[in-house]
């Protein structure tokens, strides 16, 4: 019996160790994190640490926001950057007053699943 609550209490300890040191390093990653969109308007880039991890290629045509692709480095794809890349192109769209018109397949799959989200902001 003692034995099993060990175990259990062992088991929570090492859990809520993972979360903090997860969330912690999360924390520090996301204070590095700076977005920049290129002179001519071409990129809008991810940089960590100031070095450039990920972008989407875009052009701005009068009100439209043309999103061509998205690019992230391989070591860090899966994690959720795309996505924060997508965050910030729609506040830049939202605060130019643009409509995105999404060419890009992860761009265009966001905005199908989640219309109530990109609202007014996606040119179909």
């Amino acid at each position: 019996m003692i034995l099993k609550f060990l175990k259990s209490s062992l088991r929570k300890i090492l859990i809520c160790n993972f979360k903090e040191e997860f969330h912690q390093k999360h924390q520090k990653i996301m204070e590095n994190i700076k977005f920049e969109i290129t002179p001519y308007q071409d990129e809008l880039q991810l940089l960590i640490d100031g070095k450039k991890v990920g972008y989407m290629s875009i052009s701005v045509d009068g009100r439209l926001l043309n999103v061509y692709y998205t690019k992230i480095d391989e070591n860090l794809e899966g994690h959720g950057y795309a996505k924060l890349l997508l965050d910030r192109l729609v506040s830049f769209a939202e605060e130019k007053d643009l409509m995105i018109d999404p060419e890009c397949d992860f761009v265009r799959q966001q905005l199908e699943n989640h219309p109530k989200r990109y609202r007014g902001i996606w040119h179909e």
